[in-house]
């Protein structure tokens, strides 16, 4: 990608530059009007815009509500990665694949920045999920087929090695061992343990999953388990708040900061015990991995795994849920959503007797 220069503070972004980086892929467009309706605080900075243009962006049929998504928070330094990899996604993997995505009508990164222009799906009717309200069986259902899909374009390919053509994507790892994987082993410290055991989340896990040691050991198993393969491109952080229902029902993926080349399973596990009431789950599962086994053909894959090979990578993967749900900061999720996402992967871990309850 190129290095344009890119807003750092929601100040920067103004109608003058707005209109500048439009024209680059719409001829002539140029932004009247520019009035923020929302500024949504968090890992990705969202900015709600609505916007006025001249005769020619309007020909161009331009959306006149959009959401400008980038590091511009104080934080933005932390995890520019972040922000940088989801514009990567946008410009050069999303034209090659065929799920559902936003409209994106500007995509880049520099050294400092990544920055994401696109449509504001709301106005289309767009339903962004929730935890709360777990999917009905169809609707997982058609997440799994879109995951399948981008699983298999670049199933085990070439592209994926450190100096392919995605060599830039990073390798997905539960406890890495650089910088970025301070924050997991953190929270793995006696005390920081504890307090997050004493949080509501908790009580609805059982007891022999809270065990820190136990836990540790599952995710360094994982860590050994995953670099096996077949390796793909994954979306990295599939839960429900960073997924959409069209006005259709139809599926949608949103975020796109933590693309990893990693394992089917990380995606496809998390996924579908995170969305599923667990009754349900427990009843749906066999059915729906064996539907995401047969999409990963009809997508292209010419020998999936079979079915005693991915339910042994889904028990190994139950693990990196449990444990990133029953340490998630309340300044990244509310307390609401831990407490009802952790146990949906505890009673998981249960049912697959999946480490670290059992062994693989």
């Amino acid at each position: 990608m190129s290095a344009p220069w890119l807003p750092l503070v929601p100040e920067d972004i103004t109608r003058e530059w707005l209109g500048g980086v439009l024209a680059e892929r719409y001829p002539c467009t140029t932004v009247e009007s520019l009035e923020v309706t929302d500024i949504l605080w968090g890992t990705g900075t969202k900015m709600m815009v609505s916007v006025g243009y001249n005769e020619a962006g309007r020909a161009h049929g331009l959306p006149d509500r959009l959401c400008v998504k980038a590091g511009l928070a104080e934080h933005r330094e932390l995890v520019k990665f972040c922000y940088q990899t989801e514009a990567r996604f946008f410009a050069e993997l999303a034209p090659q694949l065929t799920l559902g995505v936003p409209h994106v009508l500007y995509a880049a990164a520099n050294d400092e920045q990544g920055m994401v222009v696109m449509e504001d799906l709301r106005p289309a009717g767009a339903h962004i999920c929730q935890v709360q309200q777990p999917l009905t069986r169809n609707q997982a259902a058609a997440f799994l087929d879109d995951m399948a899909a981008l699983h298999a374009r670049w199933w085990d390919s070439p592209a994926l090695a450190d100096d392919g053509e995605l060599g830039w994507l990073m390798q997905h790892d539960p406890l890495p061992d650089e910088a970025w994987g301070d924050f997991g082993r953190g929270q793995l410290e006696p005390e920081t343990w504890a307090h997050y055991m004493a949080l509501p989340r908790s009580l609805g896990i059982p007891i022999a999953l809270r065990d820190r040691e136990t836990i540790n050991g599952a995710l360094q198993a994982l860590r050994s388990f995953g670099p096996r393969g077949p390796s793909c491109v994954i979306h990295g952080d599939a839960h429900l708040g960073n997924m959409y229902l069209t006005s259709n029902g139809g599926p949608g993926f949103l975020d796109w900061q933590t693309t990893r080349r990693g394992h089917w399973a990380h995606d496809v596990t998390y996924f579908y015990i995170s969305a599923l009431d667990p009754l349900d789950r427990r009843a749906w599962e066999k059915d729906l991995i064996a539907g995401y086994l047969a999409a990963l053909a009809r997508h292209g894959v010419a020998s999936p795994p079979n079915e005693a090979e991915a339910w042994q990578a889904i028990r190994a993967h139950v693990v990196y849920g449990l444990f990133y749900w029953m340490v998630n900061p309340v300044e990244w999720q509310l307390e609401e959503n831990n407490a009802a996402t952790a146990p949906r992967f505890g009673w998981a871990a249960v049912d697959l007797d999946a480490p670290p309850l059992g062994a693989l």
